[in-house]
């Protein structure tokens, strides 16, 4: 990246604080969002309002994916007067045996009442299955926009085509990107012949996942000449990415095997290395580049991996890899929730068996509230991964400018080891560097971390020392005294941050940039319920009827559940022991200042 400001090379483009959004599976929306427009999802609301509250804004939330392909709307009321129902289709054009969903017009109605609480912006989804049905497609779109209006950031026309030609999906095989092409042509032709439809830049794509067989990446979509073509009709650019396929049942790969895989930062360098083309292309375009959806692997994610500590810190729902997103220059990343027993999910309803209004938080939600806290509300924040240690996989770490200045550093330890001898110690300094500029160290910095015992642990993970309770507990709000500690600096050398094997720390340069992301008051930004009180002490409640549509492992049924996101294996390298200091300088961004990072190994 060559991107610059003042002087310090290599920064991203500014980032907004709700950088980190959600991917929500069409057919569970039900479970997630509230039974209709009347009867919104209370803990879903404070999850969101909790993360607002850091962010200055509301996280960006997806509503789709496999089952939008050939959702079908209806304007009539259901059984209950619910938004979705659904029934099991088992032909072999459903490989993985997602439900059939009809969604009625209410679900838009609900998603805007959600923004009227807390301005939430959406992405959603076309049914595409059938792409000769350009009349029905044109239909709802226009229905979506006459709802939802400048609610609404792009439509997703097609979901991972690059798989539409592989097996027994929905396109003969050898599907190619001009295939695709000509049938977004065809589409947008009925679009411009509805009068209902007055945004004509309102779609997204081509959110391209896999590229199996070498034929389809983003770039490849690009140079086919996809963004020009459709430049007038195109808002958002989108790609879709799982680092592992966890779909095939012959042979699943165990969570043991992929813990060591997962905790390091060169295998989300290597996949973020593969959009760096495709990210400066979107910014010359003028068009966000958005990564549409992620997790830590297709079908629901790996249990005892993808809902633990470790995949907070790292791997798409975590830390390391939204932040590497975000200094790819991606402008959004939306994590994917899928049905209530995947193990990805950064929050899960409580099923319809159970007898409690409560929710499960999962360990991946809380990094986001430390990545809204890194990048906090200025819309000003720029991203740049420090490449600490001789760039040690163990050991990444990012700074955050603003307006030309340093004002947070994040640290993270992936290194699992309770005896402290591979605990981190960096000093962190401000000015001096390679330019002779004198130091301009401040005398205390403030630090907040995420921590758990172990890089396994579901539970008891804390962010600055609260957390929402264990399994069917929480109701979206934080419990506990927010714990910020204050670390005295030598105005000389700078200030050692000790980030304990595991975990991670959010260092605070200014104390603005600590109060900016402080909720005065988070209760009051949240919503306790008056239907009922909760099983537990200060718990929300929602009805339970909400919860009795779950879709099951994310709509995968049977044995027989396939892929629909395949991504590279990573490096299944060991864990490797190491006690490291790490010296980083961060210079302000005056005339040839520098950032450098010196790492002495001890």
């Amino acid at each position: 990246m060559s991107s610059s400001l003042g002087g310090m090379k290599g920064l991203s483009r500014p980032q907004a604080g709700n950088f980190l959004g959600f991917s929500i599976e069409l057919s569970v929306a039900n479970q997630m969002l509230g039974t209709n427009s009347s009867r919104l999802a209370v803990p879903f609301l404070n999850h969101i309002a909790t993360i607002k509250s850091r962010a200055g804004a509301a996280p960006p939330i997806r509503v789709g994916g496999n089952t939008q392909e050939k959702a079908r709307l209806f304007f009539t009321n259901f059984q209950g007067y619910e938004v979705i129902n659904k029934s099991v289709n088992m032909d072999a054009s459903n490989p993985t045996l997602t439900p059939d969903v009809d969604i009625n017009v209410d679900l838009f109605y609900m998603m805007m009442n959600i923004s009227g609480l807390l301005g939430v912006e959406w992405y959603s989804g076309l049914p595409f299955k059938d792409p000769t049905n350009t009349t029905g497609i044109a239909a709802i779109t226009a229905t979506i926009e006459e709802i939802m209006g400048d609610r609404i950031i792009g439509l997703q026309m097609g979901n991972e085509p690059d798989l539409y030609g592989i097996g027994a999906r929905s396109r003969p095989q050898g599907y190619s990107i001009g295939n695709f092409m000509d049938e977004w042509g065809a589409a947008i032709a009925a679009m411009q012949q509805n009068p209902g439809i007055t945004n004509p830049q309102i779609l997204l794509g081509p959110t391209v996942c896999c590229n199996i067989d070498g034929l389809w990446s983003i770039d490849q979509v690009i140079q086919a000449g996809y963004v020009t073509g459709f430049n007038n009709q195109l808002r958002v650019l989108a790609v879709q990415r799982y680092p592992h396929d966890n779909c095939a049942v012959d042979n699943p790969l165990p969570p043991e095997v992929l813990f060591p895989q997962y905790m390091r930062h060169d295998m989300l360098t290597g996949m973020s290395s593969s959009y760096t083309h495709a990210s400066a292309y979107a910014m010359a375009q003028n068009k966000p580049f958005v990564m549409f959806e992620t997790n830590t692997g297709s079908c629901g994610g790996f249990g005892g991996l993808s809902d633990s500590f470790g995949a907070a810190m790292w791997v798409p729902a975590g830390i390391d890899w939204a932040l590497q997103l975000a200094f790819t220059n991606f402008t959004n990343a939306l994590y994917h929730f899928g049905g209530q027993n995947v193990a990805y999910n950064p929050f899960t309803p409580a099923p319809g068996s159970v007898d409690t209004e409560l929710w499960t938080t999962n360990a991946l939600y809380y990094s986001y509230l430390m990545v809204a806290e890194a990048l906090g509300p200025s819309n000003q924040s720029q991203v740049i991964d420090l490449t600490l240690n001789s760039n040690n996989v163990f050991t990444p770490g990012y700074a955050i400018y603003e307006n030309g200045n340093p004002t947070k550093v994040v640290l993270i330890n992936y290194l699992a080891d309770p005896s402290g001898a591979s605990d981190l110690t960096v000093t962190v300094a401000i000015g001096g560097g390679t330019s002779g500029q004198p130091a301009a160290n401040p005398s205390t910095v403030s630090v907040r971390r995420l921590s758990a015992a172990t890089i396994s642990q579901k539970f008891n993970i804390t962010w600055a020392g609260q957390n929402m309770g264990y399994y069917l507990e929480s109701d979206g709000r934080l419990r506990g005294t927010q714990v910020t500690e204050t670390v005295n600096c030598d105005p000389n050398n700078g200030c050692q941050i000790k980030v304990p094997a595991p975990g991670a720390a959010l260092v605070f340069l200014t104390q603005d940039g600590l109060n900016a992301v402080t909720p005065p008051n988070e209760d009051t930004m949240t919503f306790p319920t008056t239907t009922q009180t909760g099983r537990f002490a200060g718990g929300a409640t929602i009805d339970n009827q909400v919860l009795l549509t779950m879709n099951g492992r994310g709509g995968k049924a049977g044995p027989t559940g396939k892929s629909t996101s395949q991504g590279k294996n990573g490096n299944n390298s060991a864990f490797r022991r190491a006690e490291v200091a790490v010296s980083l300088v961060l210079g302000a961004l005056g005339v040839g200042a520098m950032m450098i990072a010196r790492v002495p190994l001890v």
